[in-house]
């Protein structure tokens, strides 16, 4: 199914079940279909009426190239147009790493919102310049290397050149250029029962989470670390994680 956001960008998003409205947020590069594939929307759909989208910039959704296209309230702008095209006026959230980001947005900006999970996610900036930068010229690198015939003089190999080149990168370039833009996120500005856990060998997360938690636990939100997960295994270990989330989910 497709709505148009605000902007006319056309945003493509999944229902699926009853009960409860739950919107699912994955991260950065994957599409809606993650949920899935990874085994999530059966089970959570025998409770809730499960969303599941694609962000503008990925699987089937337009794909902007400007920079402006991704500013925060353009981003959660596509949000609120699924859930009016789902009917949907309160919800519960549950996202992970750029997906965690945004719903730690609409935690702090939406009293829609009634419980949010953020996985591998950080309150403060998430996305300082220098990593942006260097995200951004590995892409620009890429396509300067592909355009001229030149991937192995400049090291990228076969498995690169396949990741690389499913993606519209001049789309997720102008994401990435947006981020640097958006407003930090606060443990006292969450408007709503939130919990956040991380694995504890996704260090670039757990690190700023673990220096942050006395503040964090203060402002009421639930802090729990996973020992041994990675960053992706902080959505793939289903079996690890489904059961927590949907206890703190079910409230």
């Amino acid at each position: 199914m497709f709505t148009t956001s605000p902007d006319g960008v056309r945003i493509a998003y999944e229902r699926q079940g009853h009960g409860p409205a739950l919107l699912l947020l994955q991260g950065f590069e994957a599409t809606r279909h993650i949920w899935h594939k990874l085994g999530y929307v059966e089970p959570l759909s025998q409770e809730f009426t499960v969303i599941t989208m694609d962000r503008r910039g990925i699987g089937e959704s337009d794909m902007p190239t400007d920079p402006a296209a991704y500013s925060i309230e353009r981003v959660l702008g596509d949000v609120e147009a699924v859930l009016q095209a789902c009917e949907v006026r309160r919800y519960k959230v549950w996202g992970h790493s750029f997906g965690g980001s945004t719903a730690l947005q609409l935690a702090t900006r939406s009293s829609q919102v009634e419980r949010a999970v953020i996985a591998g996610s950080f309150f403060g900036r998430v996305y300082p310049q220098e990593r942006i930068d260097e995200i951004v010229n590995w892409f620009e690198s890429y396509l300067e290397a592909k355009a001229k015939g030149t991937l192995a003089e400049l090291g990228f190999d076969a498995e690169e050149d396949i990741y690389l080149s499913q993606m519209n990168l001049p789309a997720q370039i102008a994401c990435w250029r947006a981020l640097v833009h958006w407003p930090i996120a606060r443990p006292q500005n969450i408007h709503c029962p939130l919990l956040v856990y991380v694995g504890e060998a996704d260090e670039r997360v757990a690190t700023p989470l673990k220096e942050s938690r006395q503040e964090i636990e203060q402002a009421g939100v639930q802090l729990r670390f996973f020992e041994n997960l990675d960053h992706q295994q902080e959505i793939t270990e289903r079996e690890i994680l489904l059961e927590p989330v949907l206890s703190f989910l079910r409230g």
